[in-house]
């Protein structure tokens, strides 16, 4: 019987065990490291398709076996000293535990990887990477034009790291995406963008990633960016940091759009925040987040977002269908109210608090801004965690819009009933309800369907009044013992009544103890601004 002829060896994959690594966890491995990606530089050839550029094509993959890899010296896996535009580069591991990469340098700091605007189109996959020192980062990489495109797959990054992305240059430096991977330890920051760079640096994905760490920021731009968190867990457990970093106030035409989605937060840490943004413009978007499983850990009052404006105009704000925890605040300057700002909370729980007054605090940042650039802070279909002695919190509201220079607002119009679905009558004779704060009172009608119920009885009585000592009838109608509650009526009231104090928000709709029936075609109707 004739046996197969043995597969080719394929000169393109470089194994570093067949170039002396010995992947035991002990020996130093950087030599090997050095010769194969030396052999991936020197392996590059030129583009000969007709549509090419300049670029060379890179040929490689350096493949790294089960084995646990000890590298002492710097810049072991991409070095510094290649300046060669290529594309294309495979560095692959046997997957996240089974191949782990311990950089260890003889000299604390320095990167395992220096892309000098050489790599462009850098897949590395199913890796662990581990670091002892606080001083040592992971990859440093310098564009002005060249380096781009990478592909992080199923990576693990562990232990104590500086940096484990410095992104620098004048251009590109963009199309990172991450799949499935996992950052635990601490970091300095993971992702991050000084304001040395162009406005250029753009397109961060990541699918399906955890970063669950002590401390550090996830995030760190300070150029704009083009940012897409799809689902998976962030995590602060230790010292905290913020996981995103959103800064600088002045981009020349450069991209500031953020979007969220599906992601689950945990602030185990008072110094945890979510988000620091001072974009001037742009988008910021939050979509079905959930912040809620730590909030016992931490009180309330705790910062968990800041929106800064410098006198220029905040992005557009969204959060929705979100549940979140801790407090937002949203800062101004003197010259902020010359530019329009765009917030909106909507669909949205708030698990810590019952009123929007303890949720949002919008101040000026520092002490001399104008209150018309406050921006108009705007909640559709929200809720917070309830409210007390008895009382509904409503939280749909334009927050501000009464200061701000342009105050946009629409009326809103809430029914109120008794848990049964009826006008309060004298076994449950009232509902107390709050209206979010600054809200204006434009309306209420009081309605009985005529024949609904055959008592005559002309003695009955329902109102809406304030909850003050002294309360204010806003609404009323009765009988006056002369029309009987079987004829029905409709009472509609205009007003305009601030509701600038709690009390005067804290609402109760009463019937008189003379009510003694009810009909599902009652209503009470409120109307209102703001």
């Amino acid at each position: 019987m004739a046996t197969a002829a043995p597969l080719p060896v394929d000169s393109n994959i470089i194994n570093v065990k067949s170039l002396g690594a010995q992947g035991n966890g002990t020996a130093d491995d950087s030599k090997a490291f050095l010769d194969a990606i030396a052999a991936a530089e020197k392996q590059a050839r030129r583009n000969s398709a007709p549509s090419s550029d300049s670029n060379r094509l890179g040929t490689v993959t350096i493949y790294i076996p089960a084995g646990t890899y000890v590298i002492r010296k710097a810049e072991a896996l991409i070095r510094s000293s290649y300046v060669n535009r290529t594309v294309g580069l495979v560095i692959q591991g046997a997957g996240e535990g089974l191949t782990q990469i311990l950089y260890q340098p003889s000299v604390p700091g320095g990167y395992l990887m220096t892309n000098n605007d050489a790599w462009l189109m850098v897949t590395i996959s199913d890796l662990t990477f581990d670091s002892n020192n606080a001083n040592n980062s992971l990859m440093d990489s310098n564009s002005n034009g060249g380096a781009q495109k990478y592909n992080w797959e199923r990576c693990s990054f562990t232990g104590t790291w500086k940096y484990l992305l410095n992104l620098r240059g004048t251009n590109n430096n963009s199309e990172y995406s991450f799949y499935a991977c996992n950052w635990s330890g601490s970091c300095k920051k993971m992702l991050y963008v000084d304001a040395k760079g162009s406005d250029q640096f753009v397109n961060y994905n990541f699918f399906a990633c955890n970063f669950e760490m002590a401390e550090g920021d996830f995030i760190h731009l300070e150029k704009g960016g083009n940012v897409n968190i799809w689902g998976g867990s962030l995590i602060h457990y230790g010292n905290g940091g913020v996981f995103f970093r959103l800064l600088g106030d002045s981009h020349f035409y450069g991209t500031e759009r953020f979007l969220c989605v599906g992601t689950r937060i945990e602030h185990r840490n008072a110094n945890s925040q979510l988000i620091e943004c001072t974009w001037p413009g742009g988008v910021v978007t939050f979509l079905n987040v959930d912040a809620t499983s730590s909030m016992h850990l931490r009180p309330y009052t705790l910062q968990s977002a800041l929106f800064k404006s410098s006198n220029n105009e905040m992005p557009s704000i969204k959060f929705d269908n979100c549940r979140l925890i801790g407090s937002h605040t949203y800062s101004y300057l003197v010259n902020s109210w010359s530019k329009r700002h765009n917030v909106i909370y909507e669909n949205c729980t708030f698990e810590q608090h019952a009123d929007v007054k303890t949720f949002l605090t919008v101040a000026s940042g520092d002490k001399t801004g104008n209150i018309g650039g406050a921006p108009v802070v705007h909640f559709r279909n929200c809720r917070g965690s309830g409210g007390t002695n008895g009382s509904w919190n409503l939280w749909d509201c334009d927050y501000g819009f009464a200061t701000a220079v342009l105050g946009p607002t629409s009326r809103k119009v809430l029914s109120i009933k008794n848990a049964d679905g009826n006008l309060p009558y004298n076994r449950a004779p009232k509902v107390e309800f709050t209206l979010p704060p600054g809200v204006i009172v434009t309306g209420i009608r009081l309605f009985w369907p005529s024949k609904a119920v055959s008592s005559q009885n002309k003695a009955w009585s329902f109102s809406v009044r304030t909850s003050d000592a002294n309360p204010t009838v806003l609404a009323k109608a009765s009988g006056d013992n002369k029309t009987a509650l079987a004829n029905g009526f409709n009472v509609d009231t205009s007003l305009f009544f601030p509701c600038d104090t709690d009390s005067k928000r804290r609402l109760v709709l009463e019937s008189n103890d003379k009510v003694d029936t009810v009909t599902s075609g009652s209503l009470c109707l409120i109307e209102y601004i703001g």
